[in-house]
């Protein structure tokens, strides 16, 4: 891999690639049993620097478990346990008056098969899902594009809940436009109940994609990626980040 690519494609492809680096990472997937696929060159700042973030998002990812899925509470309370070692003052503010969320939701509550409620929107919680996005935004540019988006470049990211999914609060025609995605395989193993995605982009250029991706139906991350800044939506009510 690293002949084929020996350059890190996450910090403008300036820097020699030194590991491998899997994202998604391992501790995303249930008893980290994760397929083979989305393997990228790094180089070692960049490998390690989403770690704190993988840890927050790992936790993040397991909070809604449907019954199609296997739940094994020793494992979210270790996931749990690893983003608040790390992340202190991450439980506080994802604290939530259950009341006040029940209030909100109305009868869709009935829909939920639990009423415990958690905020995404703090500080921490907010920076852990964006370095995340950022780094699979890239990822997957290069899986679609097999370009690195250099110095300069952007990634436009926006984060769904599943809360946001019941409500409505996901743009209209964001998912079909996606559609249902694909997954990482290996032989008979699967995980599309655990993560999924979908990428768009425009072959003859492959300087700006899209991608969506979703995680045990727990939340989504929508990633507008470019080589330019100039080529991302006008007006758009979601943050930058850049390379």
């Amino acid at each position: 891999m690293l002949k084929a690519q020996p350059f890190c494609i996450y910090c403008g492809g300036a820097t020699l690639a030194e590991t491998c680096e899997h994202f998604p990472p391992r501790v995303m997937f249930y008893q980290r049993d994760r397929p083979r696929g989305l393997e990228f060159s790094s180089c070692k700042s960049c490998n390690g620097a989403s770690r704190s973030a993988e840890n927050v998002v790992g936790f993040l990812s397991r909070v809604y478990q449907s019954e199609d899925v296997r739940f094994d509470r020793r494992e979210i309370k270790k996931r749990a346990d690893a983003a608040f070692r790390h992340n202190p003052g991450l439980a506080d503010e994802m604290h939530v008056d259950q009341v006040a969320a029940l209030q909100r939701l109305g009868n869709k509550a009935n829909m939920l098969p639990t009423w415990n409620f958690i905020n995404l929107s703090g500080p921490i919680c907010t920076n852990a899902l964006d370095t995340f996005g950022v780094k699979l935004g890239l990822s997957l540019h290069y899986e679609a594009t097999t370009r690195i988006v250099p110095k300069g470049g952007a990634v436009l990211l926006n984060h769904y809940s599943n809360i946001d999914a019941l409500t409505g609060d996901i743009p209209d025609g964001l998912l079909p436009a996606f559609g249902n995605g694909v997954t990482l395989t290996q032989g008979k193993k699967e995980v599309s109940k655990q993560f999924r995605y979908s990428s768009r982009w425009a072959e003859d250029v492959g300087t700006v994609s899209m991608h969506f991706a979703v995680f045990r139906e727990s939340f989504g991350i929508m990633m507008i990626v470019a080589h330019d800044p100039a080529d991302l939506p006008e007006g758009s009510q979601v943050e930058a980040f850049y390379v």
